[in-house]
């Protein structure tokens, strides 16, 4: 599966979580500062409208074990924005722009494990692509002046 990207997005390895954190997903969960997530079976979402809540949020990540960046680039988790794509090298994660429903007027920014083929996107509780900062603000970088 795919997890959708919108804003900025922190994806971790679910691999990691499990490893690292004591009980796990469910011990994660407290962490979760919003109801922005989703998750597959690999990959855990979280969105944040700016950089600054995304940036806080990796300082709880770093608390909890989690690392951001080894040698070969991102390690257990890496920031993805909506626009610009993946923030630091990644050799796990691909991220691209899939239709909602087959519909090629509904595009989302996604990013699933790299080598897997399902393009199904996941998406938060109650998520509407119609209320979406996709909708409203588009997948290209605004016009440089």
């Amino acid at each position: 599966m795919t997890v959708l990207v919108e804003g900025v997005s922190v994806i971790i390895k679910l691999e990691a979580i499990e490893r690292i954190i004591s009980d796990g997903f469910e011990g994660f969960r407290q962490h979760i500062p919003n109801f922005s997530w989703c998750k597959d079976d690999k990959i855990i979402r979280l969105g944040f409208l700016d950089g600054d809540e995304a940036k806080e949020f990796v300082k709880t990540l770093e608390s909890l074990n989690l690392v951001y960046q080894g040698s070969e680039g991102a390690q257990d988790f890496v920031i993805v924005d909506q626009i610009y794509g993946v923030t630091t090298p990644c050799n796990w994660l691909e991220c691209g722009h899939l239709e909602i429903n087959n519909d090629p007027q509904m595009k989302v920014a996604a990013c699933r494990i790299a080598g897997t083929q399902d393009d199904s996107v996941v998406t938060p509780y109650g998520w509407k692509y119609e209320n979406s900062l996709t909708a409203i603000h588009g997948l290209t970088p605004p016009a440089q002046s």
